[in-house]
């Protein structure tokens, strides 16, 4: 497994975006397109591969120089349930950690909130309706740790 940054310009986005349409906008009854918001360009764009197949995706979006928001986090389904999720959650943590962020915080689905208090967020009172889902605000104080054993970050 590797993980690398991509642009809204790199021809592999056009796979992420199909992997996010496919596990978090489709099962919805949401057309291609709708997993497009308009943070996708101001985002980093963090990415799993598995030799050369697209298989994983998260989306950070930064507020200020130390805090910002998580979202579209997805992995292929045949690659779930193998900790692929926990190493592109830390790995992106640890590069963010390292540029100064200290602070990230996310809506997940309720049948997220699990995954994400394992990886040490905290769910907070406040839920709301994203893609006609309620959604639990969870936050995370960022602190030093090691890349996960295994992970490889590229850079363009």
């Amino acid at each position: 497994m590797k993980f690398r940054f991509i642009k809204t310009n790199d021809p592999e986005y056009v796979k992420e975006k199909m992997l996010r349409w496919e596990n978090l906008r489709k099962p919805l009854g949401l057309p291609p397109g709708s997993e497009v918001i308009p943070e996708d360009k101001d985002s980093l764009h963090f990415v799993a591969f598995d030799k050369k197949d697209l298989v994983g995706c998260v989306l950070f979006h930064p507020e200020s120089a130390i805090k910002g928001r998580l979202f579209q986090m997805t992995i292929s389904e045949e690659y779930r349930g193998q900790g692929f999720g926990r190493k592109l959650i830390a790995t992106l943590e640890h590069f963010l950690n390292d540029k100064g962020y200290q602070e990230v915080y996310l809506y997940a689905r309720e049948d997220s909130l699990g995954f994400y208090k394992q990886m040490g967020y905290h769910a907070e009172e406040e839920t709301i309706e994203i893609v006609h889902l309620p959604h639990r605000l969870m936050r995370k104080q960022l602190v030093k740790k090691e890349i996960p054993h295994g992970a490889l970050i590229q850079r363009h």
